[in-house]
C-alpha cells in the first residue's frame, strides 16, 4: 500500500511539472518548452515599458546627395512573467515585446511594427541576444561589455547570397546607458549596417539611433 502511494505521488508530482512547462518556441524559431523563473537582479532592472524616440534610414526617400531619416516611436515592455528558462539547455532569459510607431512622413503612410528582444544567457554564462518579427528571427553575438559603464555592443552577420546577388550584411548595435540623464534610466542606441566584407565594406552607414526611458 505504501508503494502504490508513493507511486501515486510520484505520478502527480511530475504531472505538474509538466503542466507548468510553457512554449517557449518564440525565442527559439523553433519548438522549445521553458519554465517561468524568478526574475534575476539583471533581468529585474528591465521591468517595465521603456518608449522613447527614434529615427531609422529610409531606402525610399534617400538620395545620393541627402540622407534622410524616418522618425518613429519605440515601445519595449518587459513584465516578471517574462522570466524564462529552458527546461532543456539550461538558457535564461527575459523576452521584451516590442512596438514601433512610425507616423506618415514626407509621403510615406503611418505603419506599426511589432516583435520581440530576447535577452539572456545560456547555461555556461554567455550572454545571446535575439530578435525576431515580421521579417525574421535573428541572434545576435556579443562583441563588447563594459558592465561599469552598462555599455554593450552586439552584432549580427547575414551572409552573402550563394547566388552573389547579395552581398555580406553586418548589424551592429551599441546599446549604454546615458548617464547625463538624472532620474531616468535611459539608453541610447545606434545600430550600424555594413555591406560587403568587413575589412573592406563598399557601403556602411548608421540606420537607426535614439533612446528610450524606462517608465517603472
Amino acid at each position: 500500500m505504501k508503494t502504490s502511494l508513493m507511486f501515486f505521488i510520484f505520478i502527480i508530482a511530475n504531472t505538474s511539472a509538466i503542466a507548468a512547462a510553457i512554449d517557449c518556441s518564440i525565442a527559439y524559431g523553433k519548438a522549445a518548452q521553458c519554465e517561468r523563473i524568478a526574475c534575476s537582479k539583471k533581468y529585474k532592472s528591465f521591468i517595465g515599458k521603456w518608449t522613447g524616440t527614434f529615427q531609422s534610414y529610409s531606402q525610399e526617400l534617400s538620395t545620393e546627395s541627402a540622407v534622410i531619416f524616418r522618425p518613429f516611436q519605440n515601445e519595449i515592455i518587459y513584465d516578471e512573467s517574462d522570466c524564462l528558462k529552458n527546461v532543456v539547455n539550461g538558457d535564461t532569459f527575459i523576452i521584451g515585446k516590442r512596438t514601433d510607431r512610425y507616423p506618415a512622413f514626407q509621403g510615406l503612410p503611418s505603419k506599426v511594427s511589432k516583435g520581440l528582444l530576447i535577452t539572456g544567457s545560456k547555461s555556461d554564462g554567455i550572454p545571446f541576444l535575439k530578435t525576431s518579427d515580421e521579417e525574421g528571427f535573428n541572434e545576435y553575438t556579443l562583441l563588447y561589455q563594459n558592465n561599469a559603464a552598462v555599455l554593450s555592443v552586439w552584432e549580427l552577420v547575414v551572409p552573402a547570397s550563394t547566388d552573389g546577388k547579395t552581398p555580406e550584411m553586418r548589424f551592429t548595435t551599441v546599446d549604454g546607458q546615458d548617464f547625463l540623464e538624472q532620474g531616468n534610466h535611459k539608453r541610447n542606441v545606434t545600430v550600424t549596417m555594413s555591406l560587403g566584407p568587413k575589412q573592406n565594406p563598399v557601403w556602411e552607414a548608421v540606420i537607426v539611433k535614439g533612446f528610450h526611458s524606462l517608465e517603472k
